[in-house]
C-alpha cells in the first residue's frame, strides 16, 4: 500500500488490474466531474450508475458502472469499498458504514454484479481508509446484537484499546466505556462468507481518525469540533480494457 500517491492510498490488488482506474482520494477533493454517486442513507440499496447521473438523483449506498464514467462513494469514517470483476470488467463502489454493512450492502453489491454476469471467484475488492479498531469505540450492546444474529460472522472487538504504532495523531479516547470494534474485519469476513477468495480482498488498514490526513474523520470532528470533509473513492473501467459494453 502506498499512502503517498497524489490520488491517495493505493491498493496493490487493484493496481494489478490494468483495465481499470480508481482512487481513494484525500479528504476534501471533489469527485470526478462525470462520476455517479447516490444520496447515501446507510442502506443496502445498490443501483446502476445511470440512476445517479446527475449525482444524488436517488438514494443508494452502492453504484455499479454501466459506462466508462466513474462510480463513486463519499465517506468520513465509513468503509469505501471498490469492486472489480475480472471476467466482465464491471466495477462498483459501495459505502459501508456499520449500519449499511449490517443491512447487507456488500451482499447486495455482489448480488447485483452476479445478476449482470460476474462470478464470485472473479471479484477483486479493496476496502479503503476508514476508522480502525484503534479508534472506533462501540457500545457493547451493539456487539451483543451482532453476536445474536446467526447470519453474521463472529465480530472482532477488544475491551482494551489496541495501540496503533503507525498513528500520526493521538488515538481516540474512550467516551462511552464501550469496546473497540474492527469494522474492516467484519466487512472482510462478510465477503469471505459470500465466497470471495481471501487473496482477492485488500484491506488498506488506514485509520481515518489517527492515520489519515487532517479532516478525514467524522468522529474526530465530534470529539474536537475540528471540521471534516468527505473522501470520495471512485473506480472506472478503461476503454482500452478490451470490453466496451456491459
Amino acid at each position: 500500500m502506498d499512502n503517498h500517491s497524489p490520488r491517495g492510498p493505493r491498493s496493490a490488488l487493484l493496481d494489478k488490474l490494468a483495465w481499470l482506474e480508481y482512487a481513494f482520494q484525500p479528504a476534501g477533493l471533489p469527485a470526478p466531474a462525470d462520476a455517479a454517486y447516490g444520496q447515501q442513507r446507510h442502506s443496502a440499496r445498490v443501483v446502476l450508475a445511470g440512476q445517479n447521473q446527475p449525482p444524488k438523483s436517488c438514494e443508494s449506498d452502492g453504484v455499479i458502472g454501466d459506462s466508462l464514467s466513474p462510480v463513486a462513494v463519499y465517506t468520513a469514517d465509513c468503509l469505501p469499498v471498490l469492486f472489480a470483476d475480472a471476467g466482465t470488467h464491471q466495477v462498483a463502489a459501495v459505502h459501508a458504514g456499520l449500519q449499511g454493512t449490517l443491512a447487507g450492502v456488500l451482499g447486495s453489491a455482489i448480488d447485483s454484479l452476479q445478476a449482470r454476469g460476474a462470478q464470485v471467484a472473479g471479484l477483486y475488492i479493496a476496502i479503503g481508509p476508514a476508522i480502525g479498531p484503534c479508534c472506533y469505540e462501540l457500545g457493547s450492546d451493539r456487539v451483543a446484537q451482532m453476536q445474536a444474529r446467526d447470519d453474521l460472522p463472529t465480530p472482532r472487538w477488544s475491551v482494551e484499546q489496541p495501540h496503533n504504532p503507525l498513528a500520526v495523531r493521538p488515538q481516540a479516547r474512550a467516551h462511552h466505556q464501550g469496546v473497540w470494534f474492527d469494522l474492516p474485519y467484519l466487512a472482510r469476513e462478510l465477503l469471505l462468507q459470500r465466497g470471495i477468495p481471501a487473496p482477492h480482498i485488500d484491506v488498506l488498514n488506514l485509520c481515518t481518525y489517527c492515520m489519515a490526513e487532517t479532516g478525514s474523520s467524522y468522529r474526530y470532528n465530534t470529539h474536537f469540533a475540528s471540521g471534516y470533509q468527505s473522501r470520495f473513492s471512485w473506480i472506472r473501467r478503461r476503454e482500452e480494457g478490451g470490453v466496451t459494453s456491459l
